[in-house]
Order: structure tokens, then sequence, then C-alpha cells
């Protein structure tokens, strides 16, 4: 914007959305070869007993302006209480469809009864904003807005930062949903193109 001149209004929020999703992009850490321990301490772990774990991923298919949302709800002993993968007409930027799974996991653990329950993204910008007390003025804001608001009326839920090694089955069902024309919801089930990774999710396969 420095140099740019005069902006117009209409020009602010999409400014705002690029603004973010380069932001995420940039603060991505490309690390070195990371050693055992930290790889077992990247998977995916059951929440606490009396707890349901809500994975949340977005897929994005650019050019044909579409984005799947997967969802996965498990219990403490890995099982697969309910998922979904849902398809949206809609072309958005990284950060806003990221911001967009949460809110839905937010809306599906709680119109399913699977609360208390802590929500994990690997879209670590979101989680953090989600957790600040502000709240950005781009398109962004208003689901980051919807989540907090999901959240103050769930007791004992909460969203929290998981890693990509974490969230595979997650991001297996927003893939799948790039490719439904309608949303699917599984009750203590899930399609089979996530069944390798939710069996070695289970604890006991660890």
């Amino acid at each position: 914007m420095y140099g740019s001149g005069e902006v117009r209004v209409e020009e602010i929020v999409p400014w705002s959305s690029d603004f973010l999703d380069e932001f995420y992009r940039a603060n991505v850490i490309v690390g070195t070869c990371p050693s055992s321990k930290e790889l077992i301490s990247a998977l995916w772990r059951p929440p606490d007993p009396g707890l349901y774990k809500v994975n949340t991923d977005a897929a994005l298919d650019v050019g044909g302006r579409k984005t799947g949302i997967g969802l996965i709800i498990r219990n403490c002993f890995g099982e697969v209480i309910a998922s979904s993968a849902q398809p949206v007409l809609a072309g958005y930027s990284h950060i806003v469809a990221e911001a967009l799974a949460i809110f839905k996991g937010l809306q599906f653990a709680r119109d399913t009864g699977l609360v208390p329950c802590c929500i994990e993204s690997n879209a670590q910008v979101v989680v953090n904003l989600i957790n600040s007390n502000n709240v950005p003025l781009a398109d962004v804001g208003i689901i980051l807005a919807d989540c907090k608001l999901l959240l103050e009326a769930s007791p004992g839920c909460c969203v929290g930062f998981a890693s990509r090694l974490a969230n595979k089955a997650a991001h297996g069902l927003a893939k799948l949903g790039l490719s439904l024309e309608t949303d699917c919801f599984w009750l203590e089930d899930y399609p089979s193109n996530v069944a390798s990774i939710v069996l070695g999710d289970r604890p006991d396969q660890v």
C-alpha cells in the first residue's frame, strides 16, 4: 500500500485477506529433518477422557473456485464418532477456508452433542487469531467472530494447533469434499479414503 496513492474502500477487504494469507505463508517454517521423538510428538493424540477431539481442514481448488471441508470427531480411544466431507462452491483464500473449517467443526460438534471438545487445525495463524483478543478487519474476521461466539456458548470447548501429520484424516476428508456435490455425514463411520489414516492414528497402533 505504500506509495500506491489513494486506496478505494472496496479494495480494503480483499487486500486485508490477501495480506493475512501472505503472512500465513511467510511464517511457515522450513526446518531440518525431525528426530524420531519429534515425529512421534507430531502425530495425532487422543483427547483426555470425557472430551472429544475434532480435527478440521480445508482443501482448495482455485481453478474450479471450490473449497473442500473435512471434519472428523474422535474419542479418547481414537474411535471415530462422526465425520464429514463438505463441498463449498466458493474460491476462498487459504486463511478464510481454514477459518470456515474450524467454524463448521464447532457447529458439527455442537449439533451432534459431541461436547466438550477440542478443535484442532494445522492453520497456526487462524488458531492464534481465534485465541487472541483481536479480530482482523477483513472477510476472515466475520468467520473468526462467529467461531468466538460458538466457543463462548460451548463451555469446555477450545481451539488448538495440530501439525499436518496429526491432521491427515481431516485433510483426506477435505480433499474428498472437493469431489462432492452435497455435504456428506457419517456417524460412527468414515469414508474408505481415510481408513488407513484413521487406523494408523489409533493409540494402540503407535
